[in-house]
């Protein structure tokens, strides 16, 4: 039972630690200024180099579809729109998760936690498939100002993506395991004894002359 608790613990650990973060490469810089205008919530380096990421992915991504002046600023104004759009949605969904923090911070019977969780996570529900629904009306928008060769191109890209994500993923999940068996082994091995205290040899006894 222990070994199942321990080993329950490592994979929700692991699968915690398998976030957002993009794991391919960050694509050259590209000239000119950052697509997007999101600002870092306060002096966090982390966010201020993911924004950096993120403005170069833009770029890049740009420069392999070949856009014209024209359709970048197209792309900006869909982009800020899907933002303007789902940003008060997100704010909710902030506020549906204290409401659920705080009703586990509370004294309640399993039964009556999970009736009063029950609507809260339908409404979760709701709220992130608006944001899913923007998100493909924005990719729409996006497909319908490019050209038939600009899409094609979209489709390899979208397909590499696809193929880099497969493989990431098949790298995260052997070194999953790898520790899992590793933990399981280290497990089944007994402790360590450990050595006895050496006993003290007498000291030597010098000849009288």
């Amino acid at each position: 039972m222990k070994k199942l608790l321990i080993l329950a613990g490592v994979i929700a650990l692991t699968s915690s630690l398998q976030t957002f973060a993009n794991e391919n490469p960050v694509p050259p810089n590209v000239q000119g200024p950052c697509p997007i205008k999101k600002e870092c919530p306060g002096p966090k380096p982390e966010c201020k180099k993911m924004k950096k990421m993120h403005c170069e992915a833009i770029k890049q991504f740009e420069t392999d579809l070949k856009l014209t002046e024209e359709q970048k600023a197209k792309a900006k104004a869909i982009r800020e729109s899907e933002a303007e759009k789902i940003q008060p949605i997100k704010e909710q969904i902030k506020l549906k998760h204290q409401e659920m923090k705080e009703i586990f911070d509370t004294k309640l019977t399993f039964k009556e936690r999970q009736d009063q969780l029950a609507p809260i996570r339908k409404d979760l529900f709701a709220l992130k498939k608006q944001i899913w629904d923007i998100k493909n009306q924005s990719k729409k928008d996006f497909e319908a100002i490019l050209t038939k060769k600009q899409l094609k191109k979209l489709e390899k890209i979208k397909q590499e993506h696809r193929e880099q994500f497969k493989k990431a993923h098949k790298e995260r999940m052997h070194k999953r395991h790898e520790r899992i068996r590793q933990i399981m082994m280290e497990m089944d091995q007994p402790a360590p004894v450990e050595p006895a205290p050496a006993t003290p040899e007498p000291p030597e006894i010098e000849a009288d002359e």
